[in-house]
């Protein structure tokens, strides 16, 4: 039997060999993080990236197509837009999925909310700081609660009670399961350091406690490489599947999800990849 320590080592070097590859600013043109980087002010970038992560399932064409058009509602500032109580001009009509424009009306009112109260949607996450020793799963989880649990105009709460199922889908909460790919995402590309890919604006959380966003595709991968059996991605597959990446990167477990992913979406598979590359 292969000692395990050499088992991580070829691992590690083949997830490094696909860092080099796709972890590059040619991939990220296709990933939504690129509509990001068009900003360039802290505030600005960390309510896009909100937007954008969220709105991240289904075919890439059209979650750039659904990004762009929310984008452009916003204006060139979207933190002051909002903050001035500027409505989404141009988004009646809006679907994107399971997604509608009053799904997003009553998103921005509660992200308006959020920064009026604390300054920035980190410092909303942070909170009173309580949890700041807990489980990812009891953070993310609180955070879902408290920025939905906000109060909303009565036009909108009536719109909020018509849609609560989609908001759910919108906004997931690992307390009833969901492996919460997208707000795993949007945590990875706000806290990471700035490397071309993510933003690292962010300072009180830290890489060690980011969690691996998991989807479909990335589920393959990680079937393919054995480390779970599940045929769904749930909260539990992420814990494994990060605690795995954690022993091959103990400061940054989720250092190779944007390379997996595009991996993945260029047609290859992980077992491919390794026959390629050994």
């Amino acid at each position: 039997m292969v000692p395990s320590a050499l088992v991580n080592q070829a691992l590690k070097t083949l997830l490094e060999r696909a860092y080099q590859d796709f972890h590059t600013r040619y991939h990220r043109a296709n990933d939504p993080i690129s509509l990001v980087h068009d900003y360039s002010e802290p505030g600005d970038q960390e309510v896009v990236a909100f937007f954008c992560a969220l709105l991240a399932y289904g075919n890439v064409k059209s979650i750039l197509s659904s990004c762009r058009r929310v984008l452009k509602a916003l204006g060139p500032s979207p933190r002051l837009h909002l903050l001035e109580g500027g409505h989404l001009d141009g988004l009646n009509g809006f679907y994107h999925r399971f997604t509608t424009a009053d799904d997003l009306f009553i998103l921005a009112h509660w992200i308006t909310q959020a920064l009026r109260s604390h300054g920035s949607l980190e410092d909303f996450f942070y909170g009173d700081g309580t949890l700041r020793k807990a489980p990812m799963k009891s953070r993310l989880s609180e955070f879902v609660q408290r920025l939905t649990s906000q109060s909303l105009p009565p036009g909108l709460l009536a719109r909020k009670q018509k849609r609560a199922r989609n908001l759910r889908y919108l906004i997931s909460d690992p307390s009833r399961g969901s492996a919460c790919k997208r707000l795993n995402m949007f945590l990875r590309w706000v806290v990471r350091p700035s490397d071309g890919i993510d933003l690292g604006i962010w300072r009180r959380l830290h890489t060690q406690e980011l969690m691996l966003p998991i989807d479909t595709h990335l589920l393959q991968t990680l079937r393919a490489l054995r480390w779970v059996q599940s045929k769904q991605a749930t909260w539990r597959v992420v814990e494994i599947a990060t605690e795995k990446l954690r022993q091959l990167s103990p400061d940054d477990p989720i250092r190779y999800d944007f390379a997996l992913c595009h991996l993945s979406m260029s047609g290859n598979n992980i077992k491919r990849y390794k026959i390629i590359h050994v």
